[in-house]
């Protein structure tokens, strides 16, 4: 069962987004806040949350700075950002802040399902052409804040791991990875979660990002 949190200062949208949260069979909402602070004390106090759907915009603690707080805190949920707005920068500042996934409020209840899911497994919910911009600005050798980007080793993973996370960094995904590997998708699953755990990779894309970084994927 996916735990899911929903914060959003729009009572109608949050309520909205809790039926159709509630109504998926593998999720339970755990949390309903009107505030990001409501998500960083459930956090401090180690609530059980698996997936945080959190509004950019609100008063008091937004989005973003809810989501800077918690990134990093041991058992902190993956973060899906809500928003109105599709604009590259808004996305960029979310992924810069720790957040998994962008979505926005626009999207089918389907859809919302999906990244759910899509999240609550490592995966990491962002447009191509933010995923893009993302890549072009750590082969450039700055990091998302515009600092430069350390070059990471992964000279601890094996090299059958190190094939994976290359492929990561090209951007497929688990059926494509089995593919060029010839390998099975259950295999390449577990070689996923092994690069992401070795690596304190919290979701995909920051797996993506340091195989660029450590010059697995070429400009």
């Amino acid at each position: 069962m996916i735990r899911v949190a929903i914060v959003d200062d729009q009572d109608l949208i949050r309520e909205g987004l809790a039926m159709i949260v509630g109504a998926a069979p593998d999720m339970e909402v755990v949390l309903s806040g009107a505030d990001g602070q409501d998500l960083v004390d459930a956090v401090a106090d180690h609530r059980a949350i698996d997936v945080a759907l959190v509004d950019i915009r609100m008063p008091g603690i937004d989005g973003l700075e809810a989501t800077r707080r918690i990134a990093g805190r041991p058992g902190a949920p993956s973060v899906l950002i809500l928003t109105t707005f599709d604009e590259d920068e808004y996305v960029l500042s979310a992924v810069a802040a720790g957040a998994s996934g962008f979505l926005l409020k626009r999207a089918s209840g389907q859809q919302l399902v999906e990244a759910v899911r899509s999240v609550a497994d490592g995966d990491a919910v962002l447009s191509p052409s933010v995923t893009r911009q993302v890549l072009a600005r750590m082969r450039a050798g700055v990091d998302l804040a515009g600092e430069p980007a350390a070059v990471p080793s992964v000279a601890h993973l094996t090299d059958r791991e190190t094939d994976v996370l290359r492929c990561i960094g090209e951007g497929l995904n688990n059926a494509e990875i089995a593919s060029t590997l010839f390998l099975s998708e259950s295999t390449i699953k577990t070689h996923v979660g092994n690069v992401l755990a070795k690596t304190h990779s919290r979701d995909r894309v920051r797996a993506a990002l340091l195989a660029v970084r450590a010059g697995l994927v070429a400009p």
